[in-house]
């Protein structure tokens, strides 16, 4: 019974999809543009976006520069949005924009070029040109609109996305620290405060190019053993100076008494060095 009641079930789902295939069908063959384009707004309102989009198409293209292009243009590029196809979307909300930079529709235009980029942002790990875009729309939006009720948005939206590639930068910089890469390390945490001021536990990153010098040095040749631990000991001073209260005080607090002793050490060997070629 229960299989009868499925192959029941499937056959009427099967004829009512050919029927409306061939309803759809019907719409397209129909030689008054008029209705095609007045079918593609009813597809839209009724969600069917798959089915407006090659509609609304085939309109721009016949009645390109009409009056009604521009209602059409903004809708076909949300087409795009609502299957999903942002690269699309951003491409023909963009093209809205340009084709039409006086429409009223120009702001939320502009706004949904950034979000279709942000739709398209992957997961931090992966590649983020499509992260930076979306920033770069979104900021721009906020300098054309500054009064947009968007704003909120807007920002939360660029927090979001700075937030991700803040997460992939520290990723990326500890990496090097993890395989030992400490020069790397300590060039790519540096490169994150100075890119991302405003990063909480700052600390932290700076503790780790604290250790990542130090143990560049540790682990230098003699001839650049000085230059490491002295620098080592500056970017210790930093800390020190900012950091005084965080949990790695201590230990940074030794790494530099230890760096001092080092760079006294090694100022020895090059003297000696220097004395030996005269001599």
């Amino acid at each position: 019974m229960k299989n009868k009641a499925f192959l029941t079930i499937l056959l009427v789902t099967l004829f009512i999809g050919a029927a409306c295939n061939r309803s759809y069908n019907k719409v397209l063959m129909n030689p008054d543009p008029n209705y095609r384009l007045e079918m593609a707004h009813k597809y839209y309102n009724e969600g069917k976006y798959e089915k407006a989009q090659p509609l609304f198409e085939e309109s721009l293209t016949l009645n390109r520069g009409v009056k009604n292009s521009e209602d059409v243009l903004f809708l076909y590029a949300y087409c795009f949005y609502y299957m999903r196809d942002y690269t699309m979307g951003a491409f023909y909300f963009r093209n809205f924009t340009k084709s039409y930079p006086r429409s009223s529709k120009v702001e939320e235009a502009t706004y949904m070029i950034a979000l279709c980029y942000e739709k398209e942002s992957p997961r931090y790990s992966l590649e983020q040109t499509n992260t930076h875009r979306a920033i770069d729309q979104y900021q721009r939006f906020a300098n054309r609109y500054p009064n947009s009720d968007k704003m909120s948005e807007v920002n939360e939206a660029i927090d979001r996305l700075r937030g991700k590639l803040l997460k992939k930068a520290y990723e990326s910089a500890y990496l090097y620290y993890k395989i030992r890469q400490y020069q790397a390390a300590s060039v790519a945490l540096k490169a994150l405060l100075k890119d991302y001021p405003d990063i909480s536990d700052k600390y932290k990153v700076q503790y780790y190019v604290v250790k990542s010098n130090k143990l560049f040095a540790d682990n230098s040749t003699t001839s650049k053993k000085l230059e490491g631990y002295e620098t080592t000991a500056k970017e210790s001073t930093i800390f020190r100076e900012k950091y005084a209260d965080s949990p790695y005080s201590k230990e940074v607090e030794d790494i530099y008494q230890a760096s001092i002793q080092e760079i006294e050490k090694y100022k020895k060997v090059v003297q000696n060095g220097k004395q030996k070629r005269r001599d």
